[in-house]
């Protein structure tokens, strides 16, 4: 036992070195707390991000949450919302899956959290400015959703 636990921060910071290796091609990479006891998600808790896209070009859009492995839905629906420079706003529903046919976690994980990603929008053109994203959950009969950590979202620029 005395093993595990002296060998448990070492692998700890592996793991993070691993999660945060950088990717050339992302541009943006953001986390939020879900902030409420119990990792609870409210329905009206919608996170906020704003990308600068200094380039114009083909973009990949995904959310990431980090999630407790009792979470206990196969698949969550969310709304993602997107905003251009110009004041243009898109409503997205996203069917957010994290569980496979045989009620396996689909992401990464460590212990009992999981992080798992999903692309919402593949060689999406994007100009040059500020854009703004929203993400919320849309499962009013499950609120609060739990155990969610947290909410990201991941800009990555397809490669030629």
């Amino acid at each position: 036992m005395k093993f595990i636990k002296s060998i448990f921060p070492i692998l700890t910071l592996a793991i993070l070195f691993l999660f945060s290796s950088c990717d050339e091609n992302n541009i943006y990479r953001e986390h939020q707390d879900v902030n409420s006891v119990g990792f609870k998600w409210n329905i009206s808790d919608e996170k906020t991000y704003k990308v600068n896209v200094e380039e114009e070009g083909m973009y990949d859009i995904s959310i990431e949450l980090r999630h407790g492995i009792s979470i206990p839905y196969p698949n969550v629906l969310l709304i993602l919302t997107h905003e251009t420079p110009d004041g243009k706003a898109t409503e997205e529903k996203v069917d957010f899956t994290l569980r496979d046919a045989e009620n396996n976690p689909v992401g990464q994980g460590v212990g009992d959290t999981f992080d798992t990603q999903q692309k919402v929008m593949s060689n999406f053109k994007l100009e040059k400015g500020t854009y703004t994203f929203k993400i919320k959950h849309a499962l009013p009969q499950a609120d609060p959703i739990s155990p969610i950590l947290e909410v990201g979202l991941v800009v990555d620029k397809v490669s030629k």
